[in-house]
């Protein structure tokens, strides 16, 4: 037997606060469900593209004769960069922007827990 006194846990948070923990909410999922169609759309991985990589020693060499350290440092930094957009290296991209939205939602609407709600 409860008293008739209780609030509800969710009538406590500010209406500023539930749009923010909505859009949280909005964001882990569309960016789970985009994820899960990309990983599932991706092709498979060309065996040419690593043929012809910055990971030859060849050319790393050649860059480095040319440019120095730092020119091999960028070529490897640019690589890895621009792998993350194609296939299903993009599908973890993206959840992991998703679920960073998502934290960015839960972590704003946290500090609008303290306003007191409309009535």
């Amino acid at each position: 037997m409860s008293g008739g006194n209780e609030v509800n846990p969710a009538a406590q948070h500010s209406p500023r606060q539930k749009r923010f923990y909505l859009a949280g909410v909005v964001a882990l999922v569309a960016g789970v469900i985009a994820a899960v169609i990309i990983y599932a759309m991706a092709p498979p991985p060309d065996s040419a593209v690593s043929l012809y990589s910055v990971a030859d020693p060849r050319y790393q060499i050649e860059l480095q004769r040319i440019g120095g350290n730092a020119a091999v440092l960028m070529a490897q930094l640019h690589q890895w960069f621009d792998g993350l957009w194609h296939g299903t290296a993009l599908a973890y991209t993206v959840a992991a922007l998703g679920a960073a939205v998502a934290g960015a939602c839960f972590f704003i609407g946290y500090f609008f827990a303290h306003e007191e709600p409309q009535r």
